[in-house]
């Protein structure tokens, strides 16, 4: 099975997460709340919009509060906002080989913000696999599609206050299971994590109409495709008697 069987061209994935760029770099609600995020956006969107033969690339975080961690002192403002416990430090790296995907990852880092320092609590890695990048080669087969639990270091994750010895417990050498798993965007991303740590700011911004128009056109150009693989290879029309594996699993 070739990756174009169910994901799309690298010009119109690039082109569809400079729109989210475009998006968040503006909107009130991001500016308002999250200013270090549209900054990044505004700076990662010029950074990568005449670069499509060259790949894609942003990191950026959420600071949130989470009632888990809720022994974190709290804030008095004049309206009683909390001050953030949880920040949600999201990257994405499309690397492209000759203008075909050699790579594409999607990471969600959570870290708990004290007061000195952040410290990593969960790593995840979504995963596409191009298969044109040699040094990518494993020894035994994986999903094409995949999660994978912690993963190595992202670089930025340093300047935003994250250190390599909090990954060490979690043991990123070891690289299995990766999980089957549908594609990731950066709008389905960013949309998780908000519905994952909700306030009630957030949630008017992902009920807004714009946010879930992109939302909507990323679960059309990169979750249809690969839902409708999995149903080929489901009902098994040619006789081929195939598992999903068969078809999804590379080496």
């Amino acid at each position: 099975m070739e990756l174009s069987d169910f994901y799309p061209s690298p010009s119109d994935l690039i082109k569809s997460e400079l729109a989210v760029l475009n998006h968040l770099r503006t909107d009130s609600y991001i500016k308002e709340t999250h200013s270090q995020f549209a900054r990044h956006a505004s700076a990662y969107y010029d950074r990568n919009r005449d670069g499509h033969s060259r790949g894609f690339e942003f990191v950026s975080y959420f600071d949130v509060w989470h009632a888990a961690m809720r022994r974190q002192k709290q804030g008095s403002g004049k309206q009683g906002k909390r001050t953030p416990n949880v920040r949600l430090l999201l990257a994405v790296r499309i690397k492209l080989d000759k203008r075909a995907f050699s790579n594409v990852t999607y990471c969600l880092t959570v870290c708990r913000i004290r007061s000195a320092r952040i410290t990593i609590l969960r790593k995840f890695h979504f995963d596409v696999t191009g298969g044109t990048d040699k040094s990518e080669r494993r020894l035994q087969q994986h999903p094409r599609s995949h999660l994978q639990y912690c993963g190595e270091m992202v670089p930025q994750m340093a300047s935003m206050g994250c250190r390599e010895t909090q990954l060490d417990q979690m043991h990123p050498w070891l690289s299995e299971p990766r999980i089957f798993f549908w594609p990731m965007s950066l709008a389905l991303l960013i949309d998780m994590a908000l519905h994952e740590f909700p306030d009630d700011r957030s949630k008017k911004f992902r009920a807004s109409s714009e946010w879930r128009g992109l939302v909507r056109k990323q679960e059309a150009l990169v979750l249809r495709p690969f839902y409708q693989k999995c149903v080929d290879v489901i009902v098994d029309t040619r006789g081929k008697n195939q598992t999903l594996a068969d078809e999804f699993y590379v080496g």
